[in-house]
């Protein structure tokens, strides 16, 4: 009886340690999965999907994709998107079709529109291109992503340009948010970057993911994952930063948007991984030939000088 008793108290001792996020994976879907197209640059691979949905890769620090879950399978999203909020209704991506299931809330997916395919050479003059253009149901509402990458670099851009295609004026809050997956871990430090949302390795605090503000965010939020998730549902980011190394995500928020009939307006945004998951380099001290000969030198004197004292009869 003893033995059982202490079997019982080990295991309940090894549960935490074994835990994981809870991953959502709905058997009876009637949505598709997303299309995808791949940006098979360098370092970056980034997977875009058709309802705004993205997975990235970051081949200087790993090979796992850099949002949860890291383990989809190739040409699959993770949980990252672009969602705005109408009326207090939330739309965004597709999550609860995502083959390799989902940690996020679920919201009103975006109308898929169309999905461009890759476009472009990589270079700073012809960047790799993709276009995905989602409607925010009947609404009026249209969002036409593009993203733009430029091989070498560490950072891709993100235009999300709104237009009504309705017959009545449309007002809205606009989200990028993500659960992060710092260079395969699943923790990672909180942190706020020239206003926009981060997220850093724990134990170096080098590795940076940042949503940018080329467009300058209103709100953001830099907290556990569900935490993100919550706000964004809520339509309202908090303006906090999270402490400790934790299971963390990011968002930025643009608020109080509105567009008549026919007009327009572009938030540009973007995502970047800079930075290694390793000490910071330090600079080591050279000396010119002058300098050595010099240096060379004054460690003649200084021994000459010191067997002077020291040796008997000297």
């Amino acid at each position: 009886m003893k033995r059982a008793i202490l079997v019982l108290a080990v295991l309940c001792l090894a549960v935490p340690a074994f835990a994981q996020k809870s991953r959502r994976v709905l058997p009876h879907v009637s949505n598709a999965a997303p299309a995808t197209v791949t940006i098979a640059g360098s370092p970056l691979t980034i997977v875009i999907g058709d309802e705004t949905s993205m997975e990235t890769y970051n081949s200087t620090v790993s090979a796992g994709g850099q949002y949860y879950p890291t383990d989809c399978g190739p040409g699959e999203t993770a949980d990252s998107g672009v969602f705005a909020n109408i009326g207090g209704l939330v739309y965004g991506p597709d999550f609860n079709s995502h083959p390799c299931g989902s940690a996020s809330n679920s919201y009103t997916p975006w109308t898929k529109v169309s999905l461009s395919p890759v476009s472009g050479t990589g270079t700073s003059g012809s960047p790799f291109t993709v276009t995905v253009v989602v409607d925010a149901g009947a609404t009026g509402l249209r969002l036409t992503e593009t993203i733009t990458y430029v091989n070498g670099a560490p950072a891709a851009t993100i235009a999300l340009a709104f237009s009504n295609t309705g017959g009545a004026a449309v007002a809205w809050d606009t989200f990028i948010g993500a659960d992060l997956y710092l260079a395969s871990s699943d923790s990672g430090n909180p942190a706020l970057v020239g206003g926009a949302a981060a997220g850093r390795d724990c134990q170096f605090h080098n590795y940076t993911i940042l949503f940018g503000n080329a467009t300058a965010n209103d709100r953001y939020s830099a907290n556990g994952f569900g935490t993100i998730w919550d706000e964004i549902s809520a339509a309202n980011l908090s303006n906090t930063v999270a402490t400790g190394c934790i299971d963390n995500g990011i968002a930025n928020e643009w608020t109080g948007r509105t567009l008549n009939p026919g007009g327009s307006t572009t938030i540009n945004t973007g995502i970047s991984f800079t930075g290694q998951v390793a000490p910071a380099a330090v600079a080591t001290p050279t000396l010119s030939f002058k300098g050595l000969a010099a240096l060379v030198g004054l460690l003649a004197l200084v021994g000459y000088v010191l067997s002077r004292r020291i040796l008997p009869g000297a």
